[in-house]
């Protein structure tokens, strides 16, 4: 299948448009001399209507666009107390005149109790976001069924109360794992392989960094219909596992459903597994816990090119990469693009990044 094609496919899917697209796609000057390497960004993070955004803005504004089909007037999400995923689907919901509400977990033990406003939490007080505040290990991303059917109760339990007044409510899982938004990144691979013909090259690999599992699904799926050779690969922030509460078997599931949606035969999952792989070596501690590589990753890449990633997913992601590069499992002159998913924010919220005041 053609280029243009699939993009005919993509748009017969409801979708809001909110955010400015196409994001931009350059060449890292500085980081692709040092490492021997054509390096690309792709820039989610600038996709609007904020200054600071990221990946789940495309997610947003498919599942958007299908919630105002059904005439929804209110969405639920839930995230953690950080969530990249809750401001933007906070701030998507209200450029489309839909009323956002968060439900935001915090590891009181790993980061000690609410104090104040930073980050990603400063920037949903600013648009005024209902927001209401639970604590759970891990922040409810470890497998804990107790605490994933809590918060998912107190969700049920304040949309029955809108239900109540006559409201229409969608409640959309954690990090936008909706399936009306699953095939909005291919867009993004659409996108990106166009912008890097007009670069005048071929990639070879597009490293992103995966938590949720939101963006791979639409990429890959755009990879297989128009039979691309570009090689995926994945840094995660969360333990990737067959019995955890993400694994490859559900990103397969994910493809699948995004060829049904095109009505299109899905091709067999071991066929979609073949083309995953997951590296679970960077995340480090701990969710939303920032690692020696990843902060050592952040300042390389703001020192050299003035592009600043975030401690929680895309930090862990970019050091991935430079490892792969400094270990040769990533070749010398190759073709690379790196998916900045966004996060920037946390900057403003993780302590450690720089170290204490000199």
């Amino acid at each position: 299948m053609q280029l243009n094609e699939l993009e005919d496919f993509l748009d017969k899917l409801p979708r809001r448009k909110i955010g400015f697209y196409p994001t931009p796609f350059h060449r890292l000057q500085n980081m692709s001399r040092s490492h021997g390497i054509n390096l690309f960004m792709k820039r989610e993070d600038m996709a609007g209507p904020g200054a600071l955004s990221g990946s789940k803005m495309r997610v947003a504004e498919m599942i958007i666009g299908q919630a105002l089909q059904d005439g929804v007037d209110t969405i639920i999400t839930q995230g953690a107390h950080l969530t990249n995923s809750g401001m933007q689907f906070a701030t998507a919901a209200l450029v489309a005149g839909i009323t956002p509400i968060l439900f935001l977990t915090r590891d009181e033990k790993q980061h000690g109790e609410l104090t104040e406003y930073r980050g990603n939490l400063l920037l949903d007080k600013l648009m005024d976001v209902e927001t209401h505040y639970l604590s759970a290990p891990g922040s409810a991303y470890i497998n804990r069924p107790d605490d994933k059917q809590r918060v998912l109760d107190a969700m049920n339990a304040r949309k029955a109360e809108l239900e109540a007044q006559g409201r229409k409510v969608l409640i959309v899982p954690t990090g936008g794992a909706h399936p009306a938004g699953f095939a909005a990144h291919v867009r993004t691979f659409l996108e990106m392989v166009g912008q890097a013909r007009s670069a005048g090259v071929e990639l070879d690999y597009i490293y992103h960094t995966t938590g949720t599992g939101t963006a791979l699904p639409g990429m890959l799926a755009a990879k297989l219909l128009t039979g691309h050779p570009v090689k995926f690969r994945s840094i995660s922030i969360s333990n990737y596992q067959p019995d955890f509460w993400i694994n490859e078997a559900i990103i397969a599931e994910r493809v699948r459903h995004i060829f049904r949606s095109f009505s299109i035969e899905p091709l067999p999952e071991k066929a979609i597994l073949r083309e995953i792989e997951v590296d679970n070596r960077f995340i480090g501690d701990n969710y939303a816990v920032p690692s020696s590589e990843s902060m050592a990753a952040i300042k390389e890449l703001a020192r050299q090119e003035g592009v600043f990633l975030g401690p929680v997913y895309t930090g862990k992601g970019f050091a991935g990469l430079l490892e792969h590069i400094r270990s040769g499992k990533v070749a010398p002159g190759s073709n690379v693009a790196f998916l900045h998913t966004g996060d920037t924010a946390n900057l403003f919220e993780v302590s450690g990044v720089v170290g204490g005041f000199e």
